[in-house]
């Protein structure tokens, strides 16, 4: 939807080549930590956690304390240094993180996955379990504002109770001397998106008091008075780019009506970037048929990103949401497929769930490549080249770098042909002007996404695709 870059400077020269940070096998470790959900934000009294999780070693059975459990994943210092490092949150959806539903199995495939992968690039990553201390010790599937509290959402509802974790999550980081506060992203999937989602509310909508559509014992949709979402809270490190996937985006009426694309529904975090991913056989997504022309349906997701447009417009700032890619025939949990090995690629050999999760993958990366990276130059006469210098810089990946030099923080008169970075060290030669006085600055901004590809053509749809 837009366009961005960051610039980094260089003024003169600063002696030294960076070293290479390209993505070679590490050993990722990963462990169980502990943190409360500040006090200040806990409900009252505590739910009692799972017996798995009270049984756990080192769980601290405090029935005045909200204590979550999570997985923290990090990075070889061997291959990414001592930190401190920037992190990423991931919210698990509604089956919930481990294999089997039971702690001692350890976190599911998927999670496993995402855990290793954001490591090996030399992210914290720590995947926090939100059911296990409220006591839900299996998945969470199909819960709802509801009478019957075996169907009621309200003691995990990612409205406005498991959105804490967020906050306890930013809490426990900020106090980790590895942590980079600075750089924090957050990525959630399906119900951990919903979560995420209510978690970067900017401050600007405010509709009062918050309701939801609830079946009541006569089987009657009411509104029902829940709390307002809950804030990052000021002191904390907020995540600069989140992601996520498949969300339903009604949220039960919680931001108002699904089907309102006014200003005052829903906007996130002005300071935050967000992707998010659907697919049009995606059941949250609403489509009626997905081989219409145009596609019609609830298209609740749609209609979310034009209300936070509209919200946007009104304060004059740029929508959060960057990028909505949507995926022709892609399901829900896309993600938790394989990813084809690359001679299967647009072949029959690959499914549209595969294809939406290689892509969206690579996108994730990249945003997070991004958003969560400093990119320091250095720099050193060229023994080639009378009056020039080599400028140097770590690639990251499918990020796209410009070198400019002048004479002022205002002119930029030369630069170099753009460059992909692949996780290695890139350079540029760059000529000292006659004024013997230079700047430099390096532009970045993501590879745009290959939605022109003619690979995918019809699979990475836009809105002009629906009718809504």
């Amino acid at each position: 939807m837009y366009s961005f870059s960051r610039c980094y400077f260089l003024a003169r020269i600063v002696a030294g080549l960076l070293l290479s940070a390209a993505f070679v096998s590490a050993a990722v470790v990963r462990e169980t930590v502990f943190f409360d959900v500040p006090a200040g934000i806990a409900v009252s009294p505590n739910p009692a956690p799972s017996a798995q999780l009270a049984a756990v070693v080192g769980y601290p059975p405090d029935a005045d304390r909200m204590t979550l459990n999570a997985l923290l994943y990090h990075p070889d210092p061997g291959v990414h240094g001592p930190g401190p490092h920037p992190a990423v949150i991931v919210l698990h959806g509604s089956g919930g993180m481990w294999s089997g539903d039971t702690i001692a199995n350890g976190p599911t495939s998927h999670f496993e996955k995402w855990g290793q992968l954001l490591a090996g690039r030399g992210f914290l990553c720590v995947i926090p379990d939100g059911f296990n201390p409220r006591g839900i010790s299996g998945g969470y599937s199909n819960r709802r504002p509801h009478h019957d509290s075996t169907i009621d959402d309200a003691v995990c509802s990612p409205n406005y109770e498991r959105p804490k974790d967020v906050v306890a999550a930013l809490t426990y980081l900020q106090g980790r001397a590895d942590f980079d506060g600075r750089h924090v992203g957050l990525v959630g999937f399906s119900h951990g998106a919903q979560t995420g989602l209510n978690a970067i509310l900017d401050v600007s909508v405010d509709r009062g008091d918050y309701d939801v559509d609830y079946i009541n014992a006569m089987a009657q949709t009411v509104k029902l008075p829940v709390p307002d979402p809950v804030r990052i809270t000021a002191g904390l490190p907020f995540p600069s780019v989140c992601v996520f996937y498949y969300p339903g985006c009604g949220h039960f009426s919680y931001h108002g009506s699904p089907n309102s694309v006014a200003a005052g529904r829903y906007m996130p975090d002005r300071r935050a970037q967000v992707l998010m991913f659907h697919g049009t056989s995606d059941s949250l997504m609403g489509v009626t048929d997905v081989n219409a022309t145009p596609k019609t349906g609830s298209l609740s997701p749609i209609k979310f990103t034009l209300a936070s447009g509209a919200q946007a417009a009104v304060l004059g700032v740029p929508n959060p949401f960057v990028h909505h890619h949507i995926f022709h025939l892609a399901g829900h949990s896309f993600d938790e497929t394989t990813i084809e090995p690359p001679q299967n690629w647009n072949t029959v050999a690959e499914s549209a769930n595969e294809k939406a999760n290689r892509l969206s993958q690579a996108e994730t990366l990249k945003w997070l490549e991004f958003r969560l990276r400093d990119h320091t130059l250095a720099g050193e006469p060229d023994v080639n080249t009378p009056g020039a210098y080599i400028i140097a810089w770590t690639g990251r990946d499918q990020l796209r770098y410009r070198v400019q030099n002048g004479v002022n923080l205002s002119d930029w008169p030369q630069e170099n042909a753009p460059v992909i970075g692949s996780g290695t060290a890139l350079s540029a030669p760059m000529v000292i002007p006659p004024e013997n006085r230079v700047f430099y600055r390096l532009v970045i901004d993501p590879v745009p996404p290959p939605v022109s590809e003619p690979t995918n053509a019809d699979f990475f749809l836009d809105y002009g695709d629906f009718s809504y």
